[in-house]
């Protein structure tokens, strides 16, 4: 698992030029593929338009004295977004404390001369990635998205998510990254049995028809995750396999990010859950559980509990490598099928 992603400090802040406290941001956000991703991701939730992440919701969860509290080594970000909002004249601006600046926002909010909306957008995603509780925002996400309301806006939400997931590059501030999931770590994370009952029987035609055509024209190169996604597209995985299955993709995302499961990167900003679900979900809940299996007198014995949903179909490792080097070693480890133990 990745480190855990940190928010910014600086060291002697008040020794460093603003041109120079923006380059170590810059370079921070650069440095760190899951700062990048909250970045993206707050983006595509400020115009999703949805109904459980609300400029409002949002400005409860982070207030304007907790979010000018994360800028408090970056006087010229505060003094930007206190003029640019209140009025406030800039060396006057500059001068006031988080908690000033934050209660001004606050007055002209509540009397109507600024929209929340407004308010939102004058923290730039990269500034709230870079300074920001990155783990918790990751955390509230997650828990606020109803993963049961497989709506057209949901499925694309979560097809744009493992996209972004497989990107080498970030879509905000275009970032080179490595990719937080290989192909192969994506596909493996969906059991077979839910791939092959869920994925439209075309689809899974035309990825066959792909194999045996690349077999003909470049006989020793291997098929390899990546093409199954090239026909199979985060799109058509989206739209056919439930959300709520689909969680498994995500834990394994969360995982390489460095991200702790119910846990918040820094000190947590607040406590509310406006309108949100309490319950993160994950894949494994709805995973079933098969019956155990006795095996063969002088068979090696069974793990505990028999052989799990996704184990029976693909063997997945916590921290994949890239599917090439998968294939120098001869593709997935192979599994001893029961039947053949019984045998024996």
């Amino acid at each position: 698992m990745a480190d855990s992603p940190t928010s910014l400090r600086h060291a002697d802040p008040e020794k460093r030029d603003d041109a120079t406290l923006a380059q170590e941001a810059q370079s921070h956000i650069g440095k760190g593929p899951a700062l990048q991703l909250v970045a993206e991701l707050l983006q595509k939730l400020r115009v999703g338009g949805f109904s459980w992440w609300t400029p409002e919701q949002t400005r409860s969860l982070w207030p304007a004295s907790v979010r000018m509290g994360w800028l408090v080594q970056r006087p010229d970000i505060r003094q930007r977004i206190t003029t640019g909002l209140t009025g406030l004249a800039p060396r006057a601006a500059r001068n006031k404390t988080p908690e000033f600046q934050g209660a001004l926002i606050d007055s002209v909010i509540e009397d109507g001369d600024v929209t929340v909306k407004q308010f939102d957008e004058a923290f730039t995603v990269e500034e709230i990635a870079v300074y920001g509780p990155t783990g918790e925002i990751w955390q509230k996400f997650r828990e606020r998205l109803p993963w049961d309301q497989d709506t057209p806006s949901h499925q694309e939400l979560v097809s744009w998510l493992f996209e972004a997931f497989l990107a080498s590059q970030s879509s905000v501030g275009g970032y080179s990254r490595k990719p937080i999931l290989t192909s192969l770590a994506l596909r493996t994370a969906i059991p077979g049995k839910i791939w092959h009952t869920r994925i439209p029987l075309e689809v899974r035609v035309a990825i066959d028809d792909l194999r045996f055509q690349r077999e003909k024209v470049k006989p020793s190169e291997a098929f390899h995750a990546i093409h199954d996604l090239s026909v199979a597209t985060p799109s058509i995985i989206a739209s056919n396999i439930a959300l709520r299955e689909l969680t498994r993709v995500v834990d394994v995302a969360e995982k390489s990010m460095g991200f702790i499961p119910g846990a918040s990167t820094g000190k947590p900003a607040s406590s509310n859950n406006v309108g949100g679900n309490n319950n993160r979900p994950s894949g494994s809940q709805k995973a079933e559980t098969p019956k155990p299996v006795d095996a063969a007198p002088g068979a090696p014995p069974l793990p505990p509990g028999g052989r799990g949903a996704a184990d029976e179909d693909f063997a997945f490792d916590d921290d994949p490598d890239s599917d090439e080097k998968t294939a120098e070693h001869g593709g997935a480890r192979k599994r001893e099928p029961v039947a053949d133990a019984k045998r024996r």
